[in-house]
């Protein structure tokens, strides 16, 4: 920096001023900020009283440093520190030099009331010019200083967020790519072996379906430090990739146990219960490993690996890990092949609905029908639930399946009951993420209208699962039990949730879960819960059904049992609509017309 030239005579000149400079601070420091608090603009950017107090006075400490006639690196260090205090409150360098003007003005005003005491005023007024433009230069240079430290400091939080998870502050997707890519060379190098690990929260969904994002988040980020948690001890780098889903890279992997372990680890810190609004919810971790060289050489063959041994762990019950084999990388192809066929399937309508009816155990009349989802695949014929629906509810087209179905199974009971049919209620079940969609209830109540169903004629099946936010699935259910839906706990029995909401929920009917049935003959422990849920549903002056009865055995203990109201194989398997129709619809409206004649 080019130093303006202050002479030895110009600091002894400036010294001699001093005396009359200390006398006039207050006056002086004053007209400093006089044009910088007169301007709205600037009074937004300065407006703490004590901000201002402390700037006066800092100038003022000085400006009695300024007439000590001494200019050294102690001076100018903080001449530019006190600039950088100017800078970073946000006070424009113009408005600054501004205020230099001022003050420049009002020193010169007091060395021209000098005339006549000294006969140097000119050389005095020289001075003072020449050391205002030395603090303005100081000022400049400052203020040039603190902006390329700001940009460098912005481009490097940019930077930051550009390769890092906001919610965690782990590295994501992008970061975890680069971060790879160099693992992989490095390895190529060493002839070291290295694991991936992608790491899914199970459950996750429901959490977030049930609590909101805002506790969504906070589980998150309790899940992520539980990870760094289990990966102390091990070179590892930790990645969220988006979602409930985490990507670990293992490295020095000498031997299968090191990933192994490091997988054990992060399984058992995950399933610990996490504590959110007084409530315990319990998730677990399905965990695919690949390893490097043995199950890809690219980012991308270790990626989707490690994804195909995390799915398997999910398909075979979830909360463990898996390592990749060749075999999985055939059922992943399948995978994605059955998502692209499933997303097709919804466009050209190849879904359709079977009904199972549901009987009046000692009559054998058809009290309602239980609506199916099924799918007539062009090359691999019908296709029941089981085999797409939790493809469907991991992708998100639930939500699409889940509307049709409601609309398909509303209409198709209208259309019998206006055909002369039974008036009997349709049941149709709803997923987890249906349930807690946003606008469930205004859809439910637009199908309705659209198809012209009574409401008492639609029965909604829910889990127990679903019942984790209590307070949230009160509202909901209450307002569908307001315009007359009916509600049914489906597999009841099998679920976390307390009892207790069955006296809070307008809940109409409960449903024996056929895991209870199937050895109901043999099994003391099956007839005890049964019989048990039966008693409590009686005195809850609730309807109780049971589904899944495929025997004479089966269905004599529930009838000894005062179970009323059946469903299964043993009566009829679930039918397409034509088939309802004619086996049960149509001997029902000639009945009737006998009846009538």
């Amino acid at each position: 920096m080019n130093m303006i030239n202050l002479t030895q005579k110009d600091l002894e000149l400036i010294a001699e001023l001093r005396p009359v400079v200390v006398a006039q601070i207050e006056q002086i420091t004053a007209s400093f900020y006089e044009s910088i608090l007169h301007v709205d603009s600037l009074k937004e950017i300065i407006t703490s009283h004590t901000t201002v107090n402390h700037l006066r006075q800092t100038l003022s400490h000085h400006l009695m440093e300024m007439f000590n006639g001494r200019i050294d690196e102690a001076f100018i260090e903080k001449r530019m520190r006190i600039a950088t205090v100017h800078k970073k409150i946000g006070l424009p360098s113009k408005w600054y030099m501004g205020a230099f003007q001022n003050l420049l003005s009002t020193l010169l005003r007091i060395v021209d009331g000098l005339q006549g005491i000294r006969p140097d005023c000119s050389a005095l007024a020289q001075a003072v010019t020449k050391l205002l433009s030395l603090e303005q230069q100081l000022v400049l240079e400052a203020y040039e200083i603190q902006t390329r430290m700001e940009e460098q400091r912005s481009k490097a939080i940019i930077e930051y967020h550009a390769l890092h998870d906001d919610l965690t502050g782990l590295p994501n997707r992008r970061m975890l790519h680069q971060t790879l890519q160099k693992t992989i060379e490095q390895s190529a190098e060493d002839d070291s072996r290295f694991a991936v690990l992608v790491v899914d929260i199970d459950r996750f969904k429901l959490i977030n379906d049930s609590l909101g994002h805002t506790y969504g988040d906070r589980f998150l980020q309790e899940v992520s430090n539980r990870i760094r948690k289990s990966t102390e001890g091990f070179d590892v780098t930790i990645a969220r990739m988006g979602g409930d889903e985490f990507t670990l890279i293992c490295k020095n992997v000498s031997s299968d146990r090191n990933f192994t372990e490091l997988a054990e680890q992060a399984v058992k810190e995950i399933e610990v219960p996490y504590r959110l609004q007084s409530i315990d919810y319990y998730v677990s971790a399905s965990i695919g490993i690949a390893i490097y060289p043995d199950h890809g050489t690219t980012v991308e063959e270790l990626l989707k690996n490690a994804d195909a041994a995390m799915y398997e762990v999910k398909k075979n019950g979830k909360n463990g890990y898996q390592l990749f084999s060749n075999e999985l990388d055939n059922q992943l192809l399948l995978r994605f092949e059955m998502e692209s066929d499933l997303r097709k399937a919804i466009k050209e309508n190849e879904l359709t609905l079977h009904y199972q009816p549901q009987v009046q155990a000692l009559s054998n009349e058809v009290i309602g029908v239980e609506a199916l989802v099924r799918w007539n695949h062009p090359t691999k014929g019908m296709l029941s639930p089981g085999l797409f629906i939790p493809l469907a509810e991991e992708t998100g087209l639930i939500y699409d399946i889940g509307t049709w179905a409601l609309r398909e199974a509303c209409r198709q009971m209208k259309e019998w009951h206006d055909a002369g049919g039974p008036l009997i209620p349709v049941s149709v079940n709803l997923s987890s993420r249906q349930f807690h969609q946003a606008n469930l209830v205004e859809s439910i109540r637009d199908i309705l209208e659209e198809t012209g169903l009574e409401a008492k004629y639609l029965e909604l099946e829910i889990t127990e699962s679903m019942m984790m936010d209590p307070d949230l699935s009160t509202e909901i259910l209450n307002k569908l039990n307001d315009f007359g839906v009916r509600i049914s706990l489906d597999d009841f029995g099998t679920g976390y949730s307390s009892l207790s909401y069955l006296k809070q929920l307008p809940i109409h009917r409960l449903k024996i879960d056929r895991s209870f049935i199937t050895d109901i003959t043999q099994n003391a422990s099956d007839q005890a819960i049964v019989a048990t849920i039966i008693a409590m549903a009686k005195h809850l002056n609730m309807e109780v059904i049971a589904e899944g009865i495929e025997t004479q055995g089966q269905l004599d203990f529930l009838t000894e049992n005062a179970c009323k109201e059946i469903q299964g194989y043993y009566f009829s398997r679930p039918l397409p609509a034509t088939e309802v129709e004619e086996t049960f619809f149509v001997p029902y409206r000639q009945s009737r017309s006998i009846l009538r004649e």
